[in-house]
């Protein structure tokens, strides 16, 4: 089992339904075309979950986890690389970043 020591929550919230559907589809290309560059980082997991408990808003959550803080900083930078390619679909979205350390992690 892989132990990640850092993690980062992102929201993408998107105009509309179709907009998240396509935009969702386009970010996961974005990432799995840059996914080596993603693992040699230090990236260990990408989760992406549709948020369905606010009314009317249109998010997807996007939790990554590293395995340890520096990966972290290294895929920050790719990070820009990523919005950079993502733009260019023209998707409008707000983004909101969460970042923190993992105090307990407990499996079921």
């Amino acid at each position: 089992m892989i132990e990640s020591k850092i993690m980062s929550y992102i929201t993408q919230d998107f105009q509309s339904k179709s907009d998240l559907i396509v935009g969702g589809n386009a970010w996961q290309n974005v990432v799995l075309d840059m996914k080596s560059k993603f693992t040699e980082s230090g990236a260990l997991r990408q989760t992406v979950s549709q948020v369905f408990n606010k009314d009317g808003v249109q998010r997807l959550g996007n939790m990554w986890e590293y395995k340890d803080e520096k990966a972290f900083v290294a895929c920050q930078l790719l990070f820009r690389e990523a919005e950079l390619k993502f733009k260019e679909t023209e998707i409008p979205q707000k983004l909101f970043s969460n970042r923190g350390v993992i105090l307990h992690d407990i499996y079921f």
